[in-house]
């Protein structure tokens, strides 16, 4: 391997217990860059987000793109290429991330080198979730929330409003969509018994399904939801260091299950007392069901998803008009442009970057999307309040 690949390059997250070298792009980038500045503010600062962006094959180019769209110097960015992807798209991804100058000058974007192998259908999808949480843990421990997005999800607000309503969120709260009603469907998944290769061994690997089937858990209880999540930061190091029994009991349980990526933090957080009341039933994301081919796009489809009060919206193909209707009307983010926010110094117009020059990146300016990110957190608060939402350990 060339030394140009190690210098841009972070290296393995596995297993856990390794600490992950992370290698700062700023000394190996070739562009004059200005660090970013350091203000002195009286205000209780706005909160730092940890993001996870994870894709597969050929998903580099649409991982760059999302992370252009949520970029803000104040948060932490760590993007994973699955092993299906090659090592030269590993790279490319790296190359131009490091070819970015704010990324470069803020020091706060990083791509792993070694990846992990993933089966969806199995348990390694919450071996990636867990070891992306722990790395970025060794990172930074200043953040605020930890939030996994795929390759295919998308914004749909602006970072500065995300930024801004966090502020006056507590930051004790975990955005996790649960349900304790189990399907059919995820009552089986819940008493096979698999194993998924991937956990062990590299890419090659089938999931095996056991022949018997075991009993529902009694030393728990049972719940199913989205793997996306948005968890803050005490409940990640209690899931990641374990400092009760807990945890590690239900890895056990959850290396065996199938998509367990759906259920662990779900599970884990409703039987633990000390999380169990910090609970939003909302992951703040809307997923389109409507991924039709681009050919057939119409705009009426378009307004149902950006008249939606939430942060993200899932599940958009990597050619959909959608995107860049999304940065035209949401994000005013210009073509191969991070979107701009308070800490952009530069001239707004389509044909220079607004964010060529930076500022204090604790100045927020939000917008419109704002107000309805507002009202949907607010209305989760209030049902949480009333017990509706409320998930308890029984």
């Amino acid at each position: 391997m060339s030394l140009f690949l190690k210098q841009i390059l972070l290296f393995s997250l596995v297993p856990i217990s390794l600490i992950c070298l992370f290698l700062p792009l700023h000394h190996f980038h070739h562009h004059t860059q200005t660090p970013f500045p350091t203000f002195s503010n009286p205000f209780s600062p706005p909160p730092k987000i940890a993001y996870f962006i994870t894709g597969t094959k050929n998903d580099g180019p649409r991982i760059f793109r999302l992370l252009q769209a949520v970029y803000h110097p104040r948060n932490y960015y760590l993007l994973h290429l699955d092993q299906f992807a090659s090592n030269k798209q590993r790279l490319e991804l790296a190359l131009k991330v490091g070819s970015v100058d704010v990324f470069v000058a803020a020091e706060n974007v990083n791509v792993i080198e070694k990846a992990d192998a993933v089966n969806q259908e199995g348990s390694s999808p919450l071996g990636l979730v867990l070891h992306g949480a722990a790395a970025l843990l060794r990172w930074k421990n200043d953040w605020d929330w930890f939030v996994n997005l795929d390759a295919s999800d998308y914004p749909l607000i602006p970072q500065d409003d995300f930024l801004h309503i966090l502020s006056f969120v507590p930051r004790n709260l975990n955005f996790i969509e649960y349900s304790k009603n189990t399907s059919p469907e995820e009552h089986q998944r819940a008493v096979e018994v698999i194993v998924d290769s991937r956990l062990y061994i590299l890419l090659k690997g089938k999931m095996f399904v056991g022949d018997k089937k075991r009993e529902l858990p009694s030393a728990f209880r049972y719940f199913m939801g989205s793997q996306h999540v948005i968890l803050n930061r005490k409940f990640v190091e209690y899931t990641i260091q374990g400092w009760e029994n807990l945890p590690r009991l239900l890895l056990l349980y959850f290396s065996n299950t199938r998509s367990s990526h759906k259920g662990y933090f779900q599970t884990l957080a409703c039987n633990t007392k000390e999380f169990s009341d910090t609970v939003i039933n909302s992951n703040l994301r809307f997923i389109n069901s409507d991924n039709t081919n681009p050919s057939n796009f119409r705009a009426s489809n378009s307004d149902r998803i950006l008249r939606r009060d939430v942060a993200f919206v899932g599940n958009i193909s990597a050619d959909s008009p959608l995107l860049d209707m999304i940065d035209a009307h949401i994000l005013n983010r210009g073509r191969g442009m991070v979107s701009p926010g308070g800490w952009c110094l530069g001239s707004s117009n389509w044909f220079s970057d607004p964010c060529g020059e930076w500022g204090d990146p604790s100045v927020l300016r939000p917008g419109p999307a704002a107000k309805g990110l507002e009202k949907l957190i607010l209305k989760s608060i209030k049902d949480m309040s009333i017990g509706s939402s409320r998930c308890h350990h029984q």
